[in-house]
């Protein structure tokens, strides 16, 4: 039999090895945490942003967008407005009361004969619109028009140029107001630029570009004032459309130009 000492050393032997056995138990699953979190660390793998990963602040570039839009929709509706003037100067319709003649123009408009387009006319007396003629021309012994740079000053909402002070406004570099005319290139036309011709001494011609004829570029729709007639006067000297040669324009010396905001 054991004895009451044998009995107490057992026990303190139990004991001894159960706390031992507890504390391998605690530092392996410490040990394992450990290896756990640094196992993880070391899959993370290293910071990167593609492309297509960033964010760009969309209200931004939204609010770019909409300027550039506004933008192009002003200018278009700016040109749209030009191009109006020019044609409602060319569907005007009028009865003169007396038979009217311009000294520079060898064509008499008819007393009592309707007529359709403002008239061609040099003189001081030029109009800014149709209105503006059917006022003055009402019952008038004068006649009331526009030459070919009144109908483009007009067209352009500038104060009266005539052909030579357009070329020399170029040549200067002049304002209009708070504008410039400037030279383009034949391959940047655009609706709304004018095509002159000035020889440096007042003599010349301006007409109004519209559009290019979509099956022969060479084809130029235009908006102009002309005194130039064929016997018996056909095409009257009045504010028309026009069609136009391009290459013939070239030829003759014509540059095309531009109504610009001040620079």
């Amino acid at each position: 039999m054991k004895t009451k000492k044998t009995r107490k050393i057992s026990n303190v032997f139990t004991v001894t090895m159960l706390f031992l056995f507890i504390f391998i138990i605690v530092i392996t699953v410490h040990n394992n945490i450990k290896n756990t979190k640094v196992n993880n660390v070391v899959k993370i793998s290293s910071f990167n942003l593609s492309d297509d990963a960033i964010m760009y602040n969309t209200k931004v570039v939204s609010s770019v967008t909409k300027i550039k839009t506004q933008d192009a929709k002003n200018d278009n509706l700016l040109k749209e407005k030009m191009l109006n003037r020019a044609k409602a100067m060319t569907e005007v319709k009028w009865i003169p009361d007396y038979n009217l003649r311009d000294k520079n123009c060898n064509f008499t408009f008819i007393k009592g004969k309707t007529y359709k387009g403002v008239p061609y006319s040099m003189a001081l007396y030029q109009v800014s619109s149709p209105r503006n003629f059917l006022s003055k021309i009402n019952n008038s012994r004068v006649i009331y028009g526009n030459d070919c740079s009144g109908l483009v000053s007009t067209a352009w909402g500038i104060k009266r140029q005539t052909t030579l002070s357009l070329y020399n406004d170029i040549k200067n570099g002049n304002k209009i107001g708070n504008k410039y005319v400037c030279k383009i290139s034949w391959d940047d036309l655009k609706p709304t630029d004018a095509l002159l011709l000035d020889d440096g001494k007042g003599k010349g011609h301006i007409m109004l570009y519209i559009n290019s004829d979509i099956k022969n570029s060479n084809n130029l729709n235009v908006y102009e004032q002309n005194i130039s007639t064929i016997s018996p006067y056909e095409p009257i000297p009045v504010a028309r459309k026009d069609v136009r040669s391009k290459s013939k324009l070239i030829k003759k010396g014509y540059i095309p130009i531009r109504l610009v905001e001040n620079i």
